[in-house]
């Protein structure tokens, strides 16, 4: 793993930011893929997101998910969790310690940047989950690069303190005792990302322009199952 700061990508840094609609789609694309099983399911399920954000995740869970089912995230962040909930949607302003519930699913959508001791957090995490419950992640492989120039995007430091691969991933869910199930890696380099760089490029936005297609880059997806606490 890497860990470090770049003075030059801290200016201006907001670490706020917007809701990003499309992300609600890409996500559906994702668990429909990953979670073949969910939309046929006869029983509802509990479904906790960790770092909501702007609830996008939770949003795509609940579409999904078998009627009856509880679909609710918890975000650290105030004014995000506030902005979900104007939505409608199930967001709380919360800290895992604060959740004394347990869910049958647990999501961490780009949390693992954020967090210095991923293995403690991941223990943690544990105590949220019904027995035989499941995890399901979602981070970058920027540690299986060579160099910072295959990046396609800002690292975004230092709200970004760490970044992994899949190997470094796998290791730290064997450590806690879950198996992985499903990996899926998807490209973040593509036309969209490329384009909409450069349009914050041109607003003088700390971002980095990039040729689509042409970055090792990938956003890693991970199911896993908890074997023991």
């Amino acid at each position: 793993m890497q860990l470090g700061v770049h003075a030059e990508e801290q200016a201006n840094l907001n670490v706020i930011g917007s809701r990003v609609g499309s992300k609600v789609r890409t996500f559906q694309r994702v668990l429909r893929r990953m979670f073949p099983e969910m939309p046929g399911r006869a029983t509802p399920i509990r479904w906790l997101d960790v770092g909501a954000g702007f609830g996008e995740f939770v949003e795509a869970v609940g579409s999904i998910a078998p009627n009856g089912s509880v679909c609710e995230g918890i975000e650290p962040m105030i004014p995000k969790a506030e902005a979900a909930r104007k939505r409608g949607l199930p967001i709380r302003a919360a800290y895992m310690q604060d959740i004394t519930e347990t869910y049958d699913f647990v999501s961490l959508i780009d949390v693992f940047s954020h967090i210095p001791d991923f293995g403690a957090f991941l223990e943690d995490t544990k105590r949220l989950l019904n027995l035989g419950g499941e995890i399901f992640l979602k981070t970058g492989n920027a540690a299986e690069l060579d160099s910072r120039e295959q990046f396609p995007g800002p690292l975004t430091l230092p709200d970004h303190l760490v970044f992994g691969g899949e190997q470094h991933l796998a290791q730290y869910l064997r450590d806690a005792r879950f198996a992985v199930t499903d990996v899926r890696r998807e490209r973040l380099d593509g036309v969209r990302y490329s384009l909409r760089n450069m349009v914050k490029w041109v607003l003088r936005k700390p971002v980095r322009l990039s040729v689509p297609y042409t970055s090792p880059t990938r956003v890693l997806y991970i199911r896993a199952k908890m074997l023991e606490r």
